[in-house]
């Protein structure tokens, strides 16, 4: 396949990215630390053979026990936690906390986005079923089958669009039934069916496979709202369905955020004190502009929820 030069470079970005990961690999498991790689070359390998799939950092899942060492030694290799100073929620997690050095990228993992199952259990079910991959270089373990395909339907329903959404397409076109029910076995075992049919819910060419995976009744409102994408609306619903000493607090973050997520939001705020200062009406502004269509959708998806 002769290949643009827009995906030729993609594709050697993504090689590169390959090097880096085997790298952190390498390093981890000299320091006694288990780690699975997910995501990238993972899905790019089974669904997309003949063609590109372009990644712009290497997703590692290491044990919640190795958290803090994990993080050490990518400190030690010249990493540097780059959302930490904005302190805002959904910014950072052990569901994915990004770590930089220079161009290069590094996803740190010790759960993954819509599972509410304990970390650890969370850990020890892919760990405990993992394969061997070729990559950048190195033999490294990645998830079986179902924990890619439980992947890629959680990593849909977190981001709604763009690429996830091609490789649910992708898997859609290419799972089997049996693989699709494992899958589906493994998201309920570790409490994230609800984000997985959300996931799914996502494309009506899924409709059938959810109907023969009886996931009708598999359904949260967050999901539901992230799904919609309407900005606010997720934040809304959480804001109202959070016990009373919450919601002040939730209030106050998304009103008055940390002068460095401000920063890294607006352009205005980086125009010196005086920039900051307004920069805050503005968010204010903003948030106000958005708020009817916000509260439209969570009634219009409330509305939607499956009787129990």
């Amino acid at each position: 396949m002769a290949l643009s030069p827009e995906l030729l470079a993609k594709a050697m970005w993504s090689l590169a990215i390959d090097k880096v990961s085997a790298e952190v690999i390498g390093v981890f498991e000299a320091a006694g630390i288990d780690v699975l790689l997910v995501k990238g070359p993972v899905i790019a390998a089974w669904l997309y053979p003949h063609d590109v799939r372009h990644y712009g950092d290497g997703d590692l899942l290491v044990s919640p026990a190795d958290w803090d060492r994990s993080v050490a030694v990518l400190e030690d290799l010249g990493f540097r936690d780059f959302l930490a100073a904005l302190g805002h929620p959904r910014m950072e997690s052990q569901a994915g906390t990004g770590f930089i050095r220079g161009a290069e990228s590094i996803d740190l993992h010790s759960t993954l986005p819509g599972l509410r199952a304990d970390p650890q259990e969370v850990w020890r079910s892919l760990w405990s079923t993992a394969q061997t991959q070729q990559v950048g270089g190195r033999t490294v373990r990645v998830p079986d089958r179902p924990g890619v395909l439980m992947h890629i339907a959680l990593h849909a329903g977190h981001h709604v669009e763009g690429k996830p959404i091609e490789d649910l397409t992708r898997a859609l076109a290419t799972a089997t039934d049996d693989e699709w029910r494992a899958a589906a076995t493994l998201a309920a075992r570790l409490d994230g069916l609800e984000a997985f049919a959300s996931g799914l819910r996502l494309l009506p060419a899924a409709a059938p496979i959810a109907d023969r995976l009886n996931l009708a009744t598999a359904w949260s409102l967050k999901h539901e709202l992230r799904g919609a994408r309407v900005p606010l609306a997720e934040g809304l619903g959480e804001l109202l369905s959070a016990p009373w000493p919450a919601k002040a607090r939730i209030a106050a973050r998304e009103l008055f955020p940390t002068a460095a997520f401000m920063r890294w939001a607006m352009p205005l705020a980086r125009r010196g004190k005086l920039g900051l200062a307004l920069s805050y009406p503005r968010r204010w502004l903003w948030l106000a502009s958005r708020l009817p269509a916000a509260a439209t959708t969570l009634y219009r998806v409330r509305r939607r929820a499956p009787p129990r």
